[in-house]
């Protein structure tokens, strides 16, 4: 018995799925990545930000539910 051979299509497959990943691994080593302080001092504006509109909406939601409570009376 001889062992069943690979169509061209299936290898052409496998390749290209190798020279993706080897294309993605190049990318990534281009990639400038942030320090610690960068990442440190992102995070503090993300959260900043974050707590900034949760309040804005907060505040926003009570305001409207205030004036829908007054009109339905």
């Amino acid at each position: 018995m001889t062992a069943p051979k690979k169509d061209k299509k299936s290898l052409g497959r496998l390749e290209s799925i190798q020279k993706y990943f080897r294309d993605v691994r190049n990318e990534f080593r281009k990639v400038i990545w942030p320090t610690r302080p960068e990442i440190g001092s992102q995070t503090v504006v993300v959260l900043t930000t974050l707590v900034f509109f949760t309040v804005f909406i907060g505040v926003l939601d009570y305001i409207f539910s205030s004036i829908v409570g007054l009109v339905i009376q």
